[in-house]
């Protein structure tokens, strides 16, 4: 029999949300959430919104503060073993292909990938952590971690490239990643500053259907392509010992 493809993620004001009942709710029985209201007083979206449209990113701000950050880019049309084809580039030249990509017929579809943001500047304050997620064991531990301090485990220069996992991501319309588990399997959370973030998600009761079908489903994620409306989320994903969340995700702006 053909397993059963759909239902619903329940939506909920994390702003009405105790602690205790995320734990209750969410965390216990290992279900993905999509938390609102969380996000109004992040300087995030006030300094990388456009103030001119709101749906639009703050593309100047990123060429103005971090222009010489050198960062992984993927080309969402170009595989490299099993993975997208990645290129370093600084943010000025990540930006300045978006722009010249936006008014033509470009070939490449170019995503910004697991930037270091908050490594990289650790004075600008882009966005506070919600109380569910202050338990951030993976990177309490990478925070003390001897790499900080021993500079020839890991040299000055590369210390913001390996440091933790607190992530930006941007890109245009039509980037998406392909079908993964999250780092070290464990449990995540994502925020959406400005444009809309489709999600694919599978239990882990489903989890070895995909043991040979990983492409085949990364060609259909291809469809999120058409998206083009503008949602302020966050949403928790659960990675449980009884098996992991898989998701697949597209950003479009």
């Amino acid at each position: 029999m053909a397993p059963t493809i759909g239902g619903e993620i329940e939506r909920v004001d994390g702003r009405d949300l105790t602690y205790e009942e995320f734990v209750e709710r969410y965390m216990k029985p290992n279900l993905p959430v999509v938390l609102t209201g969380l996000t109004d007083t992040w300087r995030s979206r006030t300094d990388w919104v456009d103030n001119s449209d709101p749906t639009r990113p703050n593309l100047s701000f990123f060429s103005s503060l971090c222009s010489s950050s050198v960062v992984q880019v993927a080309d969402c049309n170009k595989k490299e073993y099993s993975e997208q084809k990645r290129v370093e580039m600084t943010v000025a030249d990540f930006v300045r292909s978006w722009v010249e990509d936006s008014s033509n017929q470009p070939e490449s579809c170019r995503y910004l990938k697991d930037w270091h943001f908050v490594k990289e500047f650790p004075n600008y304050c882009a966005y506070s952590t919600p109380t569910f997620f202050m338990d951030d064991w993976l990177n309490i531990y990478l925070d003390s971690h001897a790499l900080h301090r021993d500079t020839d485990i890991c040299p000055h220069q590369n210390e913001a490239n390996c440091a933790d996992y607190r992530f930006v991501y941007m890109g245009p319309k039509g980037t998406w990643t392909p079908l993964h588990a999250d780092v070290f399997r464990s449990y995540s959370w994502s925020a959406n500053v400005c444009g809309k973030k489709h999600w694919l998600l599978l239990p882990p009761s489903q989890s070895h259907l995909l043991l040979h079908r990983c492409m085949s489903w990364r060609r259909r994620c291809c469809v999120c392509r058409d998206l083009k409306l503008r949602l302020l989320l966050l949403v928790f994903v659960e990675n449980g010992s009884s098996g992991q969340a898989f998701s697949c995700e597209c950003l479009n702006f």
